[in-house]
Formats: structure tokens, C-alpha cells, sequence
């Protein structure tokens, strides 16, 4: 890591030996992204001398104004600092002519990523409460370097007529400027990221850090050669008073050379290298992550404690290693105690049990959400958030009320502990509420900030901090808040809810270009199983069957238990591994292949799925192995063996048998040294 400072010319050089990038202070006080390099292609795209980095609106009394780089800034100081996971902070601070804002731009790079990771604050030095009006978390123009460009984009999930499922979109951009548009955040239907290309393959990723909704955008001019992105907060209006500080959510920008498929592996290595929270208890990272589970969703709410223990049974029989009581064990929504009808022996005797049993105990938590039924509504009536989103019949709770938050946290934190609890399910529909309250704490036209940062953020951090070795999911009635401020704080994230194999295949395709594969996890309904059903969650995060184990025939139950045994083998792999995809997305009459492969000890697997294909002898081409070394390759059906290089399993590809329809067949390779 390097960090240089020219003083005659106040510059300043960024550089991991993988990425530089250079800004600069003018004499005039413009603050100028100049340039940005991926040093290891010895690809440049040239920085016009543009105000980057810097762009927010503030309403100063009746004034409002937008701040950009180019308000005669004058440099207060500048200082070098290490951040976590051993990454190196620039932290550049400035102030206006008037003297009434500080600036402070933070630049940060990690030692193995080409991606420079930014964000601004701001202090307030006047007398008046200022109101933060907009806010660009991306904020950056780079010159274009001429030739034509793709963008690429990836849905969320939302359940909906039409729904976004995780697909992944690339558009052309065009030319003239026109903005391709990315609706991001909670609600939202892309997930926080975007990567472009030219045709040369040289491309950037940018990601912003925020739950929130956000429009991001970019586009093309190429009469001006000039490549725009931003990334806009939604409905901001947050005061900051006099000598307070305000943070902006923070971004990426990263750099690739080669197809989409790089863009994804530069963007799952920076995550997990940078900002994922880690699965760890008591001090150790958990081996066994991503973990197999069961969720007793497939009986509803209609639960009880007998049936749940036989289940828990059947599981830990198959073994299962993480145990989920789904929406229906409390009492109500908001009124988070167990339900003495559905547990006469207390819902803490069957979190022992499953603890007996060698599983760790799991429970949905809609925090965000209250029956109109539940006394903390009926005794804080004013709790609501203004607008209801209906999950199950509940109201919604504003959380970045203070009161709320204070309530919601001592509840999770005595949740925790009266029910010893190893994993919460955080639930809800839209966990960025829209509140316009005058009652409330936070500014009424700011809930979509507020919400999620001293709302959301502030009440999962705080439980975090009083009961770190509880490991957290997110879902958002399915994967709706597919985030990178959702990823520091949640180990994984459900992916489309229980909506079948084909659909599961579907959704990790997508979601692994911007996400690691632990972020995808996926819930499994079915109860009758084959190798169709079985691999078609074998590649992602936690693999979580919601299903009624005892109802299920006991040849399934055995087959269950020989796949799960075999997830527990390859899982290292997906943990570490970078996904390929060496097939069209997964549709019905195709055979789709999607792989993992880690390219530091040599191992691979591939998934090969057969659907509805007329062809039951497919050939599958392996990418991203090395040319020149040998691999043995076997498979866990075919009684096969074979000793192959890199170049010919991607040249002339393996002939995979799927005899049925619908099969799938798993493909290890593994290099020999």
C-alpha cells in the first residue's frame, strides 16, 4: 500500500499495486478526481479533471444549494490511518471560503482488491441547523477513453405480479448521455450495483452502502467523452446541527479487465476481503458456515411444540445444523412472547432440546412490525409508522422513532437470551419505512434515511454489540434488501422465497455477480426429492429445507441425508470459491451449469442441471482454469474418471449424462500437482 503526497501541487496517489488512483486540490480550490488505474492490465481510464466525489445539496435557512467540488476549498489537513481487515484510509480534509462547512473525503484501499472504496462527511461550522436536501453517494466522472459501452444490472427480489427475480440485465449505453436508471435499496427492484464494459472488456464496478432507496445512474457521452455515475439518496432531509457531523453512506468504485464474470469475482472478492460480516462466535469463525437448516414455515402458523420436536428429530437425523421457528411462535407480532397454547412446555424447552440434539436454534423476528392487538401498540398507539405494508395483517413500526428503537433492542436483546438464541431470521415487508410523523424523532420528510441508518442499522449494530455470537439472515419477505450496508451486518440474505428449483437456480445465477455465494441462501419446499431438486440449491449460502420432514417417505429422508452430506464437503469450496457461470440463466428446455472454483488450491465443482433439454448427453466448457495444468475430474453419479487440462475442459468441455429430464449431475475437478 502506498500513500504519497505531492505538496508543491497538492496531489495525492493512492495505490495497493493493483489500483491507483490520483486527486488533487487546485490552486483555484477545486477538489479533482484526476485519474484511475488497474495497474495489472496496464489499463487506464484517464480522469478528465472533473469535481468528483463530492456532491450533496444543504438548505441553509431559505437558501438550498448543491456542493460539488468546486466551491474554493482550502485544505485544513490530511492524514494516513489503517483500517480493519488491514486496509490503508486517505482522509482529506477541507473547508469552504465562507467557512461554514468542513469537508472530510476519506479514500480507502485493501491490500488485495482493484477497488478504491470512498465517502464524505461533513461538519456543520455555522451557528444554524443546516438540512442535508441530496445526496450523491457515487459521485464520480471518468473519461470514457472512447468506444462503445454495456452496462450490467441485477433485480432484486420482489414479490409481485411481474416480479423482479434476480435476473440480470445488460444494456448497450447509448451515446447521447441518456441515463440508464437503477432503482436500488429496500423496495427497490436492483440490487445496489452496477458493472460497465467496453468491448475491449475493460470495466468498473461501483457499489453504494446504503438500505435505503437510492436511484443510481450512468451514462455515456461521447461528445464529451465523458462516463457519469451517481448514485442518489431518495427522499433525504436530515438536519445537522451546528458543529455536528454528518457521514454519507459510503461507495466502491473497482476495476476489471475481461468479461462480466471478472466484474462479479472483483466485487465478491472485495466484499468478503472488505465489508461482509463474518459468521464468527465466541472470538472463532464457524467452520461449518454455510450451514445446512429447516424452517417450519411449510406448517404456516399453525405450530406446536410436539410437532416441531419430531421434526427437529427427523433433522438432526439428516444432519441438519441449524433449527428455525418461523412467524407463529409468539404470542402476536410485537408481542414477542411465546405462545403458551402452541408451547405448554415454554419455547426456551425446545430451543434446549434442538440444543441437545447438536443443532442450533433459529427464530423469525419481524421487529419492524406489530398486530394492532400486540400492548405496545395499544399503550404507544403513536408508534406507527405512517404508512402500513401489510405483512400478515400488521401494522408497521416507525424505526427511527427513538422510543421504538430503545423498545425493539432491549426486545431482541431478552429474545436472545430467554430463548438462548444462535440465529435471527429478521423479517418484514420493506424494513425502510416511510413515516412523515410530526410527532416523531426523526425529521418527518427524512424516513428513508433515517429509517435506515438511525433506524435499522442503529438497532441491529446495537444488538450486535450486546450479543455478538448471534449469527443474523436477512429477508425482507424474500431478497429485498440486497445491499452493501446490508452485507456488514447479516451473514447471509434469502434469496426469492421458496419458489422452486427452477426459480433458486435462477436467483443465484444473478445474485452472485454483485454478491458472494453465502449471501445467496435458498429455502427448499419441496418434499418429494430427486437430483433435480436437491442441486438446484446445492450452490449458495445456507441451504435451508422448509418442508415437513416427517411427512416425507423415508427413501427421501436417506437421499436428503447422502446430499446434505455431500454439500458439507463441497461447502469450503462455495465459501472461498469464485462462481462461474458456463451457461445461459436457467430456463426450462436448457441445461444450465453454474461452478465455483478456487483458484488457490486447484479444487472446482461444478452443478450441470437438465431441464426439459432434448439433449441428455450435454457438453460443458470449463472457464477460469489454468490452460497448462492437468485435472482430474469425477463425477457423483457417473462412475467416470478422467485426467484432463484446463485447456481442453475448455475447448472441448466434458460430456455430462443426464438421462432423465429432469437430472442433475455434480462435476468435481481438482488439479494435480
Amino acid at each position: 500500500m502506498r500513500i504519497a503526497f505531492e505538496e508543491e501541487s497538492r496531489r495525492w496517489l493512492i495505490s495497493n499495486g493493483l489500483l491507483e488512483a490520483a486527486f488533487q486540490l487546485t490552486p483555484s480550490g477545486d477538489f479533482q478526481f484526476q485519474d484511475l488505474r488497474h495497474l495489472s492490465t496496464s489499463w487506464t481510464k484517464a480522469g478528465i479533471p472533473a469535481p468528483s466525489l463530492i456532491r450533496f445539496r444543504i438548505k441553509d435557512g431559505a437558501q438550498e444549494r448543491w456542493w460539488d467540488g468546486t466551491a474554493g476549498y482550502q485544505l485544513l489537513s490530511h492524514r494516513e490511518t489503517p483500517t480493519s481487515r488491514g486496509g490503508r484510509q486517505l482522509s482529506i480534509t477541507l473547508q469552504d471560503h465562507a467557512r461554514r462547512l468542513e469537508l472530510t473525503v476519506d479514500l480507502e484501499m485493501f491490500p488485495k482488491d482493484p477497488v478504491l472504496r470512498y465517502g464524505v462527511r461533513l461538519r456543520n461550522l455555522s451557528g444554524e441547523t443546516l438540512y442535508l436536501t441530496g445526496a450523491d453517494m457515487l459521485a464520480v466522472d471518468l473519461a470514457a477513453a472512447g468506444g462503445n459501452y454495456q452496462a450490467l444490472r441485477v433485480e432484486q427480489w420482489m414479490p409481485v405480479e411481474n416480479p423482479a427475480d434476480f435476473k440480470a440485465n445488460i444494456s448497450p449505453l447509448d451515446p447521447s448521455g441518456k441515463q440508464l436508471v437503477i432503482e436500488s435499496g429496500a423496495h427497490g427492484r436492483d440490487c445496489g450495483w452496477l458493472a460497465v464494459a467496453d468491448g475491449s472488456g475493460r470495466g468498473l464496478v461501483a457499489g453504494w452502502e446504503f438500505d435505503g432507496r437510492a436511484n443510481a445512474a450512468i451514462s455515456h457521452d461521447a461528445l464529451r467523452d465523458i462516463l457519469k455515475l451517481s448514485a442518489t439518496i431518495q427522499g433525504i432531509h436530515h438536519p445537522v446541527e451546528p458543529g455536528e457531523e454528518f457521514t454519507l453512506p459510503r461507495a466502491f468504485l473497482g476495476a476489471f479487465q475481461g468479461s462480466f464474470e471478472e466484474a462479479g469475482w472483483v466485487t465478491q472478492r472485495f466484499v468478503e476481503n472488505a465489508l461482509a460480516r463474518q459468521p464468527v462466535v465466541r472470538g472463532e469463525t464457524v467452520k461449518e458456515f454455510p450451514f445446512v437448516g429447516w424452517d417450519s414455515w411449510a406448517y404456516g402458523q399453525a405450530l406446536h411444540e410436539t410437532t416441531l420436536r419430531r421434526n427437529a428429530e427427523a433433522a438432526a437425523r439428516m444432519g441438519i445444523e441449524l433449527f428455525i421457528v418461523d412467524l407463529g411462535w409468539a404470542r402476536n407480532m410485537g408481542d414477542w412472547h411465546a405462545d403458551a397454547s402452541k408451547f405448554p412446555s415454554g419455547l426456551r424447552a425446545l430451543s434446549d432440546y434442538v440444543h441437545l440434539l447438536g443443532m442450533k436454534f433459529g427464530l423469525h423476528v419481524a421487529l419492524a412490525e406489530s398486530s394492532p392487538h400486540a400492548p405496545v401498540l395499544k399503550q404507544n398507539p403513536d408508534w406507527r409508522s405512517s404508512k402500513s405494508y401489510g405483512y400478515y395483517g400488521a401494522d408497521s413500526l416507525c424505526l427511527s422513532h427513538q422510543p421504538v428503537k430503545e423498545w425493539i433492542t432491549a426486545e431482541l436483546v431478552r429474545i436472545i437470551d430467554e430463548f438462548d438464541v444462535d440465529w435471527i431470521l429478521q423479517d418484514g415487508e420493506n424494513m425502510v419505512k416511510e413515516c412523515t410523523k410530526t410527532t416523531h424523532t426523526h425529521h418527518p420528510l427524512d424516513s428513508n434515511y433515517s429509517n435506515a441508518v438511525d433506524g435499522l442499522n442503529a438497532v441491529v449494530r446495537e444488538v450486535q454489540r450486546q450479543r455478538p455470537d448471534v449469527l443474523w439472515e436477512n429477508c425482507e419477505n424474500g431478497g429485498n434488501l440486497m445491499t452493501f450496508q446490508m452485507v456488514q451486518q447479516y451473514v447471509t440474505s434469502i434469496l426469492n422465497d421458496a419458489s422452486g428449483a427452477r426459480s433458486a437456480r435462477q436467483a443465484v445465477y444473478g445474485a452472485t455477480y454483485p454478491f458472494p455465494a453465502r449471501y445467496a441462501d435458498r429455502y427448499m419446499p419441496e418434499e418429494r426429492l430427486d437430483s433435480y431438486i436437491t442441486r438446484s440449491y446445492m450452490i449458495g449460502g445456507p441451504w435451508i429445507f422448509m418442508n415437513r420432514l416427517t411427512e416425507m417417505r423415508a427413501e427421501d429422508i436417506q437421499f436428503a441425508a447422502e446430499e446434505i452430506a455431500r454439500f458439507k464437503q463441497i461447502r469450503p469450496l462455495i465459501r472461498n470459491g469464485r462462481i462461474s457461470r458456463l451457461s445461459p440463466p436457467p430456463a426450462e428446455g436448457i441445461t444450465d451449469a453454474i461452478a465455483v472454483y478456487d483458484p488457490d488450491f486447484g479444487l472446482g465443482v461444478a452443478v450441470v442441471t437438465r431441464d426439459q433439454s432434448p439433449d441428455s448427453l450435454p457438453r460443458v466448457r470449463f472457464t477460469n482454469l489454468r490452460a497448462h495444468i492437468t485435472y482430474l475430474v469425477w463425477f457423483a453419479n457417473d462412475s467416470r474418471s478422467l485426467t484432463m487440462t484446463g485447456q481442453q475442459l475448455a475447448e472441448d468441455g466434458v460430456l455430462i449424462f443426464l438421462p432423465l429430464a429432469q437430472s442433475s449431475e455434480i462435476v468435481y475437478v481438482e488439479a494435480l500437482r
